[in-house]
C-alpha cells in the first residue's frame, strides 16, 4: 500500500559534485609540486643574509602514492541490482497507480523542506476520494483542507482563507478516484537499491507543477513527496507514523472562512 501526503507550496507555488579521488590526488600533487618549487628556490630576505636552504621533497614518495589511488579506483564493481528489476518502467508506474487507488484512508506526521529550506512540521489526514487535511504546528500559523473539488489556505495570522481548485494542483492525482492516465503523463522513473521514483505531470494547461513520489520496498510505501513549482523550486515532504484504514472524523475536512465561520461538505 502507498502512502501520500501534501506540501503547501504544491498549493502556494503551484499556479558540484566531487571529484573522484585520481583528479583529487593529482590536484594535491600538483599543489605539492607548486609549493615545492617555491621552498626550493632560495629567497632574498633582502637583509643580506645568505639564502635559506630548502626542504627536500620525496617527488617518488607522491607519485607512488598516486599509483596506488589510481590502481585501488581501477578495480573490477559487482552491478547492483536495483528495485523491481524484474519489472519494466511501465510495470512499475501501474503498480503504484493501483497502490494510492486502494488507499482508502491514513493519518500520520509530515516534515516539510521549503525551496528556501525552511522547515514545518505537523500532521495531515487522507480520506480518498476528494478529502485532505495537513495541519500545521507552531509557529506555522497555516491549515490546509482539501474539500468538494477545491483546496483552502488559511492563514491563522492574517484571518485569511484563499482557495484554488483541485484541479489546478498535483493534488488531483491523490484526491480523485481513479488516476487518468491520459492526463497524468509520466516524466521520469528512476530507481534505487530499495526505492522508485516516479514524476507525474499533467497534460491539462492549467495544472502547474509536478508531482515526484518516492517510494520503497515491495509494498511502495512512499516516504517523501517532492513538488517542482514552475520557476524551478522544490518542496519536500517526509512521512512519518503514518497509519491506515482508520475512521477519519467529518470534522477534520471542515474549512474556516476568514470570519471564524465553516463550509461544510
Amino acid at each position: 500500500m502507498i502512502i501520500a501526503t501534501l506540501t503547501a507550496a504544491s498549493i502556494l507555488y503551484v499556479g558540484s559534485a566531487a571529484p573522484i579521488p585520481v583528479i583529487a590526488a593529482q590536484s594535491a600533487v600538483a599543489e605539492t609540486a607548486t609549493k615545492s618549487q617555491a621552498i626550493a628556490t632560495p629567497q632574498d630576505t633582502g637583509s643580506g643574509a645568505a639564502p635559506v636552504e630548502a626542504a627536500a621533497v620525496d617527488f617518488a614518495a607522491e607519485n607512488d602514492a598516486l599509483d596506488e589511488i589510481e590502481q585501488a579506483v581501477d578495480v573490477d564493481i559487482a552491478p547492483i541490482e536495483l528495485a523491481f528489476a524484474g519489472k519494466t518502467d511501465e510495470e512499475v508506474v501501474e503498480r503504484l497507480v493501483s497502490a494510492l487507488e486502494e488507499v482508502k484512508t491514513l493519518e500520520g506526521d509530515f516534515t516539510q523542506i521549503s525551496p528556501s529550506g525552511a522547515v514545518s512540521e505537523g500532521k495531515f489526514y487522507l480520506r480518498r476520494p476528494g478529502f485532505l487535511r495537513f495541519e500545521y504546528k507552531p509557529p506555522t500559523p497555516l491549515l490546509i483542507v482539501a474539500n468538494g473539488g477545491m483546496v483552502y489556505v488559511r492563514d491563522e495570522a492574517l484571518e485569511t482563507t484563499d482557495s484554488y481548485p483541485v484541479g489546478k494542483t498535483p493534488l488531483k492525482f491523490l484526491l480523485r478516484k481513479k488516476i487518468d492516465r491520459d492526463d497524468a503523463k509520466v516524466i521520469g522513473v528512476d530507481r534505487g537499491i530499495d526505492s522508485v521514483a516516479v514524476t507525474f505531470a499533467s497534460d491539462e494547461e492549467e495544472t502547474e507543477g509536478e508531482l515526484t513520489l518516492i517510494v520503497r520496498g515491495e509494498a511502495m510505501e512512499l516516504d517523501r513527496w517532492i513538488v517542482r513549482d514552475l520557476q524551478g523550486g522544490s518542496t519536500v515532504v517526509n512521512l512519518e507514523n503514518v497509519g491506515y484504514g482508520g475512521k477519519l472524523a467529518n470534522r477534520l475536512f471542515e474549512v474556516p472562512e476568514a470570519g471564524g465561520q465553516f463550509l461544510k461538505n
